[in-house]
């Protein structure tokens, strides 16, 4: 880039040696260049006549269509100015300070053009950081707005990282936060810890008592001497860490008291951790898992594939349902034209399900039984299909309706069993049905929420596609809809046979090679 001072100073004869360039703007669109300089405080102001001067000769200099306008700042070396500006290369440059910075742990004093500046920071902070290399960036930083000669000093203040942070034993855990269940198989460090963590992946902003779980890599020791309290001299460990699931990973960093740092020294890489902590903004800036406490957890699987950005774990669950695999259609006569869909069709495996309960209010009423198809690229693949086990007995009116009774249901699983096989089966796919949003997906959703699960499929309900369509009938329930088309529906208020034919109008209404 050209020097512009250098270039103002030649053809002006040193005039104006006393300018520092600032910025340069370029405003495309009011073709519009505005070059900014500083000027010292102590300096007289710049005549209009020599601001002129120098406008004109960028002007020439440049070469370029539009307009050149030159601005003159002058460099004031208030206190509160640096120290904003301070303030402001930690929100810009260390964002991990941010929580050890204030207006209190900064001062700026000057003397002429002599500046020098203050920063009080925490000792255990301080002691994990490179001081030349913070001072350096400080430097260039404010070099760069000020005409001052400037010093930086970092003053290690009074106060330590706490030794032991107090806690509640038991953290309460919210419905509303998607979580899974893992196995404690040793105490290490802490007490309690409720083994419902959630995931790495959900964490996007600081937050207060957080379980997470997953595996321990790159583990780090740092040590630092402590300054204050009764442990004053004492040396004390920091030990930094990734802790690893299957959404994602964190920074994590624990402050080792003596007592545990064995236990923290036998910990072995890709061990299976259960942790509590709080999230904040760590010293890189990212968010960073502050760890209490620390257990080590049973492993999720025999194998763990590393895949360079994160661990693919596999969640332990013992299988309820088992999954059908239906006969692929064949091609019986060589001059059978197959149907022809559209790209949702061709391009998405699609689970269509139907659920059986016990009432229409998912807050109150369960689920006695749950069918559904896969579509793979227009042909059906799959089928699953459960009983569940119910806690209150069906009323008789239901039993007549869907030819279901109490008896059927003796041994079948619990339908929070049922639904974690349904959740992994539908992984990667987009769930239809009918009528599944005000009904269905209500009772799938209760249970998910319960056993800490989140369906974010796409969700395309089929009586949506059938009053959108062109099919012309007097009413769009399921079968009106089917024999419009016809389809045939056998044993209905069944879940398997209303989802295999809710598949079969879902393929229908999306033939290209069909008009209704």
């Amino acid at each position: 880039m050209i020097n512009l001072v250098e270039k103002i100073n030649k053809e002006f004869n040193n005039k104006y040696d006393y300018l520092k360039f600032l910025n340069i703007i370029y405003d495309r669109y009011a073709s519009l260049c505005t070059v900014t300089f500083l000027y010292p405080y102590d300096v007289d102001d710049i005549s209009e006549a020599d601001q002129k001067s120098i406008e004109n000769f960028i002007q020439k200099l440049f070469s370029i269509r539009g307009k050149i306008k030159v601005k003159f700042k002058k460099s004031y070396l208030d206190e509160k100015l640096i120290v904003a500006d301070i303030v402001e290369f930690f929100k810009e440059n260390k964002k991990g300070l941010l929580p050890y910075i204030s207006l209190e742990n900064i001062s700026s004093s000057s003397v002429g053009r002599n500046v020098d500046i203050k920063i009080n920071l925490n000792q255990d902070v301080a002691s994990l950081l490179d001081e030349n290399e913070l001072k350096g960036e400080l430097y260039s930083w404010l070099e760069r707005l000020y005409i001052a000669n400037i010093s930086i000093a970092i003053v290690r203040n009074e106060e330590t990282l706490p030794e032991e942070i107090e806690c509640d034993d038991i953290l309460p855990i919210s419905s509303k936060t998607k979580r899974y269940k893992v196995s404690i198989e040793k105490r290490i460090i802490g007490n309690d810890i409720i083994p419902m963590p959630e995931y790495i992946g959900d964490i996007k902003s600081q937050k207060a008592s957080v379980i997470l779980s997953g595996i321990l890599k790159n583990k780090n020791k740092k040590t630092f001497i402590m300054k204050k309290g009764k442990r004053a001299g004492e040396e004390k460990s920091l030990y930094t860490f990734s802790l690893v699931d299957e959404s994602g990973e964190i920074e994590c960093v624990y402050f080792c008291s003596k007592t545990h740092e064995k236990d923290l020294e036998n910990l072995e890489e890709l061990s299976m951790l259960l942790c509590v902590g709080d999230i904040r903004t760590g010293l890189n800036g990212k968010l960073t898992y502050y760890i209490r406490k620390l257990f080590k957890a049973a492993p999720f699987s025999e194998s763990i594939q590393d895949n360079d950005e994160k661990q693919q774990l596999n969640l332990k669950h013992k299988k309820v349902v088992c999954i059908d695999m239906l006969p692929r259609s064949t091609q019986s006569n060589l001059f059978d034209k197959k149907p022809e869909y559209n790209d949702f069709i061709k391009n998405n495996k699609i689970v269509v399900f139907d659920l059986e309960t016990t009432g229409l209010d998912a807050e109150t009423c369960e689920i006695t039984e749950i069918g559904a198809v896969k579509i793979e690229y227009g042909e059906v693949t799959e089928r699953f299909a459960s009983f569940a086990h119910t806690k209150e007995p069906i009323p008789k009116e239901v039993q007549e309706l869907t030819h279901i009774t109490n008896e059927m249901l003796v041994g079948a699983p619990n339908i929070e069993d049922v639904i974690m096989d349904f959740y992994d089966w539908c992984n990667g796919c987009v769930i239809s049905g009918y009528n599944i949003i005000n009904f269905d997906m209500k009772f799938v959703k209760k249970v998910a929420e319960e056993i800490g699960i989140e369906f974010t499929n796409e969700i395309v309900d089929t009586i949506n596609v059938a009053r959108h369509s062109k099919l012309r009938t007097t009413n769009y329930k399921l079968g009106t809809v089917v024999k419009a088309l016809g389809l045939v529906l056998e044993d209905a208020h069944r879940a398997f046979n209303d989802a295999y034919a809710t598949a079969q109008v879902l393929l229908e209404l999306n033939r290209t090679d069909k008009i209704f």
